[in-house]
């Protein structure tokens, strides 16, 4: 395996790293995308970690910073963000097509990465695969309600065994060293009135049928980006750490779609235990490493 920096596209300002295997090259080529501002090297060198194990693996891999982040210079054609994410994702693909020869990709990307990804994908028919890690997000009201749900686990747990257990909160409850209107007022409101408005929130979810947003139109949600795959000739490897809370709302608001998908071997999708939202602990960097390797032997 072996590394060399490049500069790219039409106004030569995007800066990444081509990392190639030592014998034979198989397709498609691999692109790593930002995670968010996250320069090219990814949350905790995952993507470096990536590039390398995939390149040992026959992959060649590009992974290169989008336009003002980090040793890539901002576009000076001043073209809306929306548009230039993915502008740049196909410039890389063309240098990769006219330098090597490349003429199908698999793109990849953590978190905001994952939605760049899939939008290029969406208008590239030269992507057969994205691998979307942690894509996070959701429209206004999902937010307000996992806003309310931990909430109301923080005083759930405050107010609970160990609480009940404690002798010493007992004492200052008796004596009045305590406020009685917040106590009901966070257990009444923040627990459960909480509880129930996300019971009913969730109902809703379930029964309703949602009317298309902008969101939808501009993929700018993981439920829109699994309805767009029913329409293309691509492949998704969706990514969650355990318990990520978008994961849960994928599930929640996808219902029999996900299984569909899946059914039709369109999706898959992978869960990495012990893992946080930007995968720090070893294990969960192993255990993400080898799930997307194992995906790329049949992509």
């Amino acid at each position: 395996m072996k590394e060399k920096a490049v500069t790219l596209g039409r106004f030569k300002s995007l800066v990444g790293v081509v990392a190639e295997p030592d014998g034979d090259t198989r397709e498609p080529a691999v692109l790593l995308l930002n995670a968010g501002l996250i320069h090219r090297i990814g949350p905790n060198r995952v993507y470096v970690k990536l590039s390398r194990t995939l390149a040992r693996q026959g992959f060649r891999v590009l992974r290169f910073d989008l336009s003002g982040i980090g040793d890539s210079l901002p576009r000076p054609d001043h073209m809306p963000v929306e548009q230039f994410t993915i502008d740049d994702v196909v410039q890389a693909m063309d240098y990769l097509s006219a330098t090597y020869g490349s003429q199908r990709f698999v793109l990849m990307g953590h978190c905001a990465g994952a939605y760049h990804s899939f939008r290029t994908a969406a208008q590239d028919r030269r992507v057969s695969g994205v691998v979307m890690m942690n894509p996070d997000g959701g429209e206004a009201e999902w937010v307000e309600y996992d806003r309310k749900r931990k909430l109301a686990r923080y005083y759930q747990n405050y107010y609970g065994k160990k609480t009940l257990l404690d002798p010493q909160r007992w004492k200052r409850f008796f004596i009045g060293q305590i406020s009685y209107r917040n106590v009901i007022k966070n257990l009444l409101q923040n627990v459960l009135w909480s509880r129930i408005s996300g019971f009913c929130f969730r109902l809703r979810q379930r029964v309703g049928k949602q009317p298309p947003t902008q969101a939808d139109e501009k993929l700018f949600t993981v439920e829109a980006i699994l309805r767009k795959l029913f329409e293309l000739d691509t492949r998704v490897l969706l990514i969650y750490s355990e318990g990520a809370t978008s994961l849960e709302r994928v599930q929640n608001n996808m219902g029999k779609a996900l299984k569909q998908l899946s059914a039709a071997g369109k999706l898959q999708l992978a869960i990495i235990s012990g893992a946080d939202h930007i995968f720090s602990p070893l294990a969960s960097q192993a255990d993400l490493l080898r799930g997307i390797e194992r995906w790329m032997q049949n992509i």
